[in-house]
Order: C-alpha cells, then sequence, then structure tokens
C-alpha cells in the first residue's frame, strides 16, 4: 500500500483543485481512514493474548470500502455539515483505496466491497520501492508545505459530540460478524498458512514477511515461520513471495521480490504531519 505521505501527494491536490474551500483536515482524515484498522492491527498485534490472524481479517473487513462509510459517517456527525464532510471523508477513502489497488501486493490487495465479496481487488501496476512511489511521496511533503498555512484559515465546522451519534461507534464491532466468512473465504491464505492438512500443492503468497536467511524460512501475519525449499540468495529481510506448498508443508518459491524500508517511514511522517496540522488547528479555534 502507498505511504501516507504518497496517499496526501495525490489527494490533497487533486481535492484542492477540484474543491478548493474543502478543509485540508478533513481532506486529509479521508486519506488515512481506511488505514485506521492497520494502525490499530500493529498496537494489538503487540499483545500476546490476540490472536494475530482473527486480527488480521478484521481489519480486512474494517478496512472495505462499506466500513469506511460507515466511519467517515461518525466522523461527520462531530460536524455540524454532516453531509458535506461525509462525502469528502467516504470519496477520498474510495480514492484510498483504489490507490492502494495499484500496488503490487502478493498475498495482500484491497477487498473493496467486503463483507459481500472476498474478491481482491489488485490492479498490480508497481512496487512500494518503485520510482513513482518516490515522486508522489515528494509531492505529499510539497502539498503539505503549501497548504498547511492556508488551512488555519479553513473553518472545520467541529460541534460537541452526544450520545445519540456514539451509537454509530458500534461500527467497530460489526467486522466481528464476518471474521469466519473471511477465514472460509481464505482472505490472504488464512486458511491455507493455519492448517497443515489442506495445505499441500496449494498454491501462496506473502506479503513482505521477514526472510531469515539463516534458517531459510519466512514469517508472515500469522506469526509462523514457514520454511523454503529454494530459499533465495538474498540477506535477511522484508521479502514477498509467490509459491506452492509440497507435502512437507514447505514452501517451493516462484517468484520473490525484496522490499525496503522507506515505506514505513514515510507513513509515520505523514501521520505525524496530520496529526500536527489538527492540533494546530484546534488550538487556533480554542484561543480565538
Amino acid at each position: 500500500m502507498p505511504n501516507t505521505l504518497a496517499h496526501i501527494g495525490l489527494q490533497v491536490p487533486l481535492g484542492k483543485t477540484g474543491f478548493p474551500k474543502i478543509p485540508l483536515q478533513w481532506i486529509l482524515v479521508g486519506c488515512i481512514i481506511p488505514d485506521i484498522p492497520w494502525i490499530l492491527q500493529r498496537i494489538l498485534k503487540m499483545i500476546p493474548l490476540i490472536d494475530p490472524v482473527p486480527l488480521r481479517l478484521y481489519a480486512i473487513i474494517q478496512a472495505s470500502f462499506f466500513s469506511c462509510c460507515i466511519l467517515s459517517l461518525i466522523f461527520a456527525l462531530l460536524t455540524r455539515k454532516t453531509g458535506f464532510i461525509f462525502l469528502i471523508l467516504s470519496a477520498n477513502s474510495l480514492f484510498h483505496l483504489l490507490l492502494d489497488a495499484c500496488q503490487i501486493k502478493w498475498g495482500n490487495g484491497v477487498h473493496l466491497l467486503a463483507p459481500f465479496s472476498w474478491h481482491t481487488t489488485n490492479f498490480g501496476f508497481f512496487w512500494p520501492e518503485d520510482s513513482i512511489t518516490l515522486i508522489i511521496t515528494a509531492m505529499g511533503i510539497a502539498a503539505l508545505i503549501y497548504y498547511w498555512p492556508k488551512a488555519s484559515k479553513s473553518k472545520l465546522f467541529l460541534q460537541n459530540p452526544n450520545r445519540t451519534k456514539a451509537i454509530f461507534l458500534t461500527v467497530f464491532t460489526i467486522p466481528l460478524l464476518f471474521i469466519k466468512d473471511a477465514y472460509n473465504a481464505d482472505v490472504h491464505y488464512s486458511k491455507t498458512i493455519l492448517n497443515q492438512s489442506v495445505q499441500s500443492g496449494k498454491p501462496v503468497e506473502i506479503d513482505r514477511g521477514y526472510y531469515n536467511s539463516i534458517t531459510k524460512t519466512i514469517g508472515n501475519y500469522a506469526d509462523r515461520a514457514l520454511p523454503l525449499n529454494n530459499p533465495p540468495k538474498i540477506d535477511s529481510g522484508s521479502l514477498s513471495i509467490r509459491g506452492i506448498f509440497d507435502r512437507k508443508n514447505s514452501i517451493t518459491v516462484t517468484e520473490f521480490h525484496k522490499h525496503k524500508g522507506f515505506r514505513d517511514y514515510a507513513s509515520y511522517a505523514g501521520l505525524f504531519s496530520i496529526l500536527l496540522i489538527w492540533l494546530h488547528s484546534i488550538i487556533r479555534i480554542r484561543t480565538n
């Protein structure tokens, strides 16, 4: 998935060009709504008692366009212009998901219509390390520098939440109803990875697993180290693979791609910038 700065680099200029009066702050929220469940996954995964597979499936469902629309509505209900803000957030969420689908992600991808369909939308145009990602990441930095000073004058239309609106927070429980369905559909190869009895002869893809060049194994979101029959002759690091399970539950690699650590740092920078812009705006509102 493109990093947060890359999303900002495309979504902010397009949003401000088409609709100049849209507050930058709300465009930025729309840039990260589909990423919120993945951020929560990273945090909750550090708790030992939480099973990483249901957590992953939960994040997949929560990141669908349907769930993003409900989450957009929750944010919009905190404003005086609910319909206007909802359209900004939901449109940006859709744009975010379609942009995510443009990257090559083996064993990953956008489940746009979950939980109604488990089809993976993956156009697969470029890798996270390709030059186009670097270009739109730089655009994100430029967009923040250009629009941030003007954003301080924007009206955010905020209002205090009430108990009725708080009911919509139950959206976070909706994906729990469909985790079993996602597992049975083998979303992100979850059933294949966990169930050794069905692995033999099955294809598998792993997105950005940790490859250990000493043990010749690759990790995955299920926290399982899977042995490779024909490990690539590269150093340990983040690796995406395509392969097939053999009868001994090892993977014969048919394709692999070595990743660099650029994406995470750019996402951290983008998220931190969004937080600062909102803090700046709230302080301005309270002091005026």
